[in-house]
C-alpha cells in the first residue's frame, strides 16, 4: 500500500496543476467516524482527501481516498490465552454528486459511485509456554457507493460538507459506513 499511496501523492502533483484550470474544481479534506457493522467497530480516526470538478449545473464528479484507520478486538480466554483480531479498511472512490439548492449558502447532496476496499487483516492467538500463531492477510473488494448530505457555501472558495456514505460491503460480508465533515476549497 505505501508504493500506492507514493504514486497517488506524485501523480497528483501532476494533476492539480490541470485541475485548477478547469471550472468548479475543489479539493475536498475531512474527518469522520466509520461503523464496521459486524461488531459495532466504531473508529475515530476516518479521514478523507478528494479533489472534484462540475460537470454540469447542479452535477460533479469525485475521485477521493478514504482511510477507514483500524479496529482491534482482544480477548483474554484464561491462563493467559489471548486471542487479537485487527481489521484495517481504506478505499479508493469514484463518485458522482448530485447538488440541490435549499437556499443561497445550502444544498443537499446526494451521492451514486464506486470503491475498491483494500483490506488488512491480522489475527494473533497466544498460548503462553506453548505457540504462538500469527495471519496477516490483504483482500481487494469492488463495491457500490451511495450518500447523502448537506453542503453549507461559507465564502466563494471556501465550503463544508456533512454527510453519511454507505460504501458497501467489506470483504467478510460486513457493512462498511462512513459518518464524515469536512472543508471543501473551490479553486
Amino acid at each position: 500500500m505505501p508504493k500506492l499511496l507514493v504514486t497517488l501523492l506524485l501523480g497528483s502533483s501532476f494533476l492539480f496543476p490541470i485541475a485548477s484550470y478547469a471550472e468548479g474544481t475543489y479539493l475536498k479534506v475531512g474527518v469522520g467516524e466509520w461503523l464496521y457493522s459486524e461488531d459495532q467497530a466504531r473508529s475515530p480516526t476516518s479521514s478523507l482527501i478528494a479533489i472534484g470538478t462540475s460537470i454540469a449545473s447542479g452535477f460533479s464528479g469525485e475521485v477521493g481516498y478514504v482511510n477507514f484507520g483500524s479496529a482491534s478486538t482482544k480477548l483474554d480466554l484464561g491462563g493467559g490465552v489471548q486471542l487479537v483480531d485487527r481489521i484495517k479498511n481504506r478505499s479508493i472512490y469514484a463518485a458522482g454528486i448530485g447538488d440541490v439548492p435549499l437556499s443561497s449558502s445550502v444544498s443537499f447532496q446526494g451521492k451514486l459511485g464506486i470503491a475498491m476496499h483494500v483490506t488488512n487483516t491480522h489475527i494473533n492467538i497466544k498460548f503462553p509456554g506453548l505457540f504462538s500463531f500469527s495471519e496477516d492477510s490483504t483482500f481487494r473488494k469492488t463495491q457500490a457507493l451511495v450518500g447523502a448530505g448537506f453542503k453549507f457555501q461559507f465564502s466563494k472558495e471556501i465550503s463544508g460538507v456533512v454527510d453519511y456514505t454507505h460504501f458497501g460491503a467489506a470483504v467478510d460480508g460486513s457493512q462498511l459506513s462512513l459518518f464524515s465533515a469536512g472543508l471543501l476549497y473551490h479553486f
